[in-house]
């Protein structure tokens, strides 16, 4: 007898727990269909409200706004700064207007734009202008620079002839030896010669 009340209080109380298991899972499912219902509520007014103030509040670019570049060059990996000067024919454009003036040549990205301040990124896909490249031109040693689109340009043709170099030395040359400033140039060259 003693058995069976013990059997009766064992199967009460598993049923019993079993039971609050079930009911707690369908709550927390009703509970987190609620709060998706909510998220998505919310993400909807948020929505309009910013549509709402981007059309009241649009800004635009005027004679004090400062448009700055950030140039990414992705072969060196640096940035280079530089600024709109001539900005008369940005005045009075928004975002829209201002992004779509871009040329497609470089990937374009607009990081800030307010009526103060106008930040884009340009991505590049070369070296930038602050370095040099010692080569060959013609014969002899050369420095480069890069220009604006990526390009080298002689910027001195020295009086070393490659034609007593090693065939290893005129290979480095004819692909460029990339130097990161004038006074790198210098040691290079002397290895060359000596």
């Amino acid at each position: 007898m003693k058995n069976s009340y013990k059997m009766f209080y064992l199967f009460l109380g598993l049923t019993l727990a079993v039971v609050l298991l079930i009911f707690t899972f369908l709550d927390n499912r009703l509970e987190n269909k609620n709060k998706d219902e909510n998220i998505a509520k919310n993400q909807n007014i948020n929505k309009e409200l910013t549509q709402e103030i981007n059309v009241e509040n649009q800004e635009k670019i005027n004679k004090d706004t400062i448009i700055e570049y950030e140039n990414y060059y992705t072969e060196c990996e640096h940035v280079v700064r530089s600024f709109e000067l001539d900005k008369k024919k940005y005045i009075d454009m928004d975002r829209d207007e201002f992004k779509n003036n871009f040329k497609t040549e470089f990937s374009t990205k607009i990081i800030r734009f307010d009526s103060e301040r106008v930040i884009v990124r340009i991505d590049k896909k070369f070296l930038c202008p602050n370095h040099y490249v010692v080569g060959e031109y013609e014969g002899y040693v050369s420095i480069y620079k890069i220009n604006d689109k990526g390009e080298k340009v002689v910027f001195k043709k020295l009086d070393q002839s490659i034609e007593f170099l090693s065939d290893f030395d005129k290979d480095k040359l004819k692909k460029g030896i990339i130097v990161d400033s004038i006074d790198d140039i210098g040691e290079i060259i002397e290895n060359f010669i000596s």
